[in-house]
């Protein structure tokens, strides 16, 4: 997947927001449920078996979400003024991932961006193997890095975090099917964060 096969993709399957996953879960709540990585929604992992349960967690759904060696375009993204962007040097000093894009954050929302704010977007083709991207994950579940892994095939953005995972799925109905699948990892709030 190209530059232009990216953009094309996601202003079909997700026009109404930009690819930044953590803006994903209020534009398409219909389509989105998130799971907790650790019990009793701890939100940071301090040992090894913890660090453990998550990979065990994060690698099962992933896998059953996207499915063993289907393609997935890893996401991330970068302010301008973002003091963590060094966080980030390793991901792009592979060369390996592309920017896709700039937005201009204060043309597109005056409102609630500065001027000469933007967000430079940059994706990685892969293959989903499980327990592959674990060094990834912990990076992620740190709050090191933010990444998503975005499925053309499936039709879904699987969007870790420190602390959990918010899933895009394509349809309501076939959300509602999976996150029954892991109602044991649920939050218990109402909202579901």
């Amino acid at each position: 997947m190209n530059i232009n096969e990216f953009n094309k993709y996601w202003e079909i399957e997700y026009p109404e927001s930009f690819p930044i996953c953590h803006e994903l879960k209020w534009v398409y709540n219909d389509r989105w449920f998130r799971i907790h990585s650790l019990p009793k929604s701890k939100r940071y992992a301090e040992t090894e078996k913890e660090y453990q349960i998550i990979f065990n967690r994060q690698n099962k759904l992933i896998n059953d979400i996207i499915g063993e060696e289907n393609e997935i375009i890893l996401v991330f993204g970068l302010y301008t003024n973002d003091i963590c962007n060094d966080n980030y040097f390793e991901l792009k000093s592979f060369n390996e991932f592309t920017k896709v894009q700039t937005i201009n954050l204060h043309e597109e929302r005056p409102e609630e961006y500065e001027d000469k704010m933007f967000f430079d977007i940059y994706i990685k083709i892969e293959k989903w193997k499980n327990n592959e991207m674990n060094d990834i994950l912990k990076s992620i579940a740190d709050d090191e890095i933010s990444l998503m892994f975005v499925c053309p095939s499936q039709k879904c953005i699987v969007a870790p975090y420190d602390g959990g995972v918010d899933i895009i799925l394509d349809t309501t109905e076939n959300r509602d099917k999976i996150k029954l699948r892991y109602q044991d990892w649920l939050s218990p709030r109402e909202d579901g964060l």
